[in-house]
């Protein structure tokens, strides 16, 4: 008899190499989420500027990211900004997989980077016209620090961002659950 346990569960032999996202995935993924509101909050999304803009973003920053098959279908970009706050520079999310499962994943993975780093708040700057990650990050309790006619600024402290259910099932799951089996998974062990 083969007593399976949460343990045995858990056991992996080999570890997947981390895939990070090319500023071309990057580009495609933004140029499909950021464009619209964008240009509906009056700039232009210039894709030539944004890929320089990347580029620069990346040599400063750390991303995590999430992929499905192969194809990059989440990422976030944070940055140091002053102490232990840090700037979140970019967050998509291609709108097919916007899901529990893709959410927990990418939220996992901002955790993990949070307590490596030492991270101990975040910053971000939101279009008012992108309405959905307005509503995700008020869902989450940033607050609005400061605001113009174009976007707000919100700020959360990690302490008070992990009081929130969301963060704790995917804290609970970066600690309890590694992704198993996806090649193209994050630096995590496979599953047996």
């Amino acid at each position: 008899m083969l007593i399976r346990s949460t343990l045995a569960n858990c056991l992996y032999i080999a570890l997947i190499p981390v895939m990070s996202p090319s500023i071309d995935e990057l580009l495609e993924l933004d140029a499909l989420t950021l464009r619209e509101h964008t240009e509906q909050a009056g700039d232009a999304f210039d894709v030539d500027e944004h890929r320089l803009q990347l580029r620069k973003s990346l040599e400063v920053s750390k991303v995590c990211s999430v992929r499905r098959e192969g194809k990059l279908v989440a990422y976030a970009m944070l940055r140091p900004h002053s102490g232990a706050c840090w700037f979140v520079g970019a967050f998509g999310m291609h709108p097919l997989y916007r899901t529990y499962a893709v959410i927990t994943e990418l939220l996992a993975k901002m955790a993990t980077l949070a307590s490596e780093q030492g991270i101990g708040e975040l910053r971000s700057h939101v279009y008012k016209t992108n309405r959905l990650s307005v509503a995700f990050h008020r869902k989450l309790g940033f607050q609005v620090t400061r605001e113009n006619d174009k976007a707000f600024e919100f700020f959360i402290a990690i302490r008070e961002l992990t009081t929130k259910p969301a963060v704790q099932r995917a804290t609970a799951r970066a600690a309890c659950r590694p992704e198993s089996g996806a090649p193209d998974a994050p630096a995590i062990l496979r599953k047996v």
